[in-house]
């Protein structure tokens, strides 16, 4: 389930196409060593943005999220994942109605 979203508006995705798609490529890269890797490597690698936890800690909670299925391959969001995502938006009255996927997501490995 996409939990995270990165935003701008059409114009700066115009004007910004080549620095835009670099990101996206970079949050790739991230998602592919995170589905390609194990839990200790992982937090090895994400320990230094976490300083008050032991690589115990942050292993566990990898672990965790991993478990969970909560990463996903890549950054492109189907329109079944942003549904289940706005229903359990709207079931905790953390958004009031539904927004059309073709007027909010631009996937850019399309």
């Amino acid at each position: 389930m996409p939990y995270t979203a990165f935003y701008a508006r059409q114009s700066y995705i115009n004007d910004h196409e080549e620095l835009i798609k670099k990101f996206n490529n970079a949050i790739n890269k991230g998602l592919d060593y995170v589905q390609n890797h194990n839990e200790k490597e992982i937090a090895e690698v994400i320990l230094p943005q976490f300083p008050d936890n032991s690589l115990n800690d942050v292993e566990v909670i990898v672990k965790r999220y991993k478990d969970a299925d909560s990463w996903l391959n890549n950054t492109t969001i189907s329109e079944e994942s942003y549904k289940n995502l706005e229903n359990i938006m709207i079931d905790n009255d953390l958004l009031d109605d539904y927004v059309s996927f073709k007027d909010l997501v631009i996937n850019l490995n399309d």
